[in-house]
């Protein structure tokens, strides 16, 4: 009977050891292969102004997942900017871990053009990012942001995630096109 509770115990930490693996890996993935054609950023400018100290976790509100679609936008229509520099001032503007922000920056510009991104975000705000697309790029916009989230979904799979809230968010988003 120790045994088992002992066995337990371990599996339960080989699945985090897992998960945390998996993560570090997508990191590595999106920071050495960019998806995005023309989505560049140096090393430097991700690990620049990263503010030392304990980690906490802050959930993700309505105005970090907006200020990020925001700064999406604004990388995709102008290939110049800086996405270091558009995540730092979200940091500072919400607190928003500076990391997420640039993945979810970069999800917004893949989304946007149609081109796979390598970085899980929240369903709610893929759901966001859908409905804004659609609602200013029109069919197009949003039949881009599904082939780009399809191509993730694909991705993932094949790390072996489940991605079921999102292959329903497609299904239901495709429902658009018609």
């Amino acid at each position: 009977m120790q045994y088992e509770s002992i066995l337990l115990e371990l599996m339960s930490r080989i699945k985090t050891l897992e998960k945390e693996q998996i993560v570090l890996q997508e990191k590595v993935d999106a920071l050495m292969n960019p998806s995005c054609k023309d989505f560049s950023f140096q090393e430097s400018e991700v690990s620049e102004n990263v503010h030392p100290g304990p980690k906490s976790y802050l959930k993700m509100t309505e105005e970090m997942m907006e200020m990020c679609y925001m700064a999406g936008k604004k990388l995709y229509s102008d290939e110049k900017l800086n996405i270091g520099i558009l995540a730092d001032e979200i940091s500072t503007k919400t607190g928003m871990n500076r990391s997420s922000a640039v993945m979810y920056i970069y999800v917004v510009d893949c989304m946007l053009k149609g081109n796979v991104y390598k970085r899980a975000i929240s369903t709610k705000a893929t759901e966001k990012y859908f409905k804004e697309i659609y609602e200013e790029y029109g069919k197009s916009g949003l039949c881009n942001a599904l082939q780009a989230t399809r191509e993730h979904i694909r991705y993932r799979k094949n790390l072996g995630h489940t991605v079921e809230g999102l292959v329903t968010l497609c299904v239901q988003y495709e429902m658009y096109l018609d």
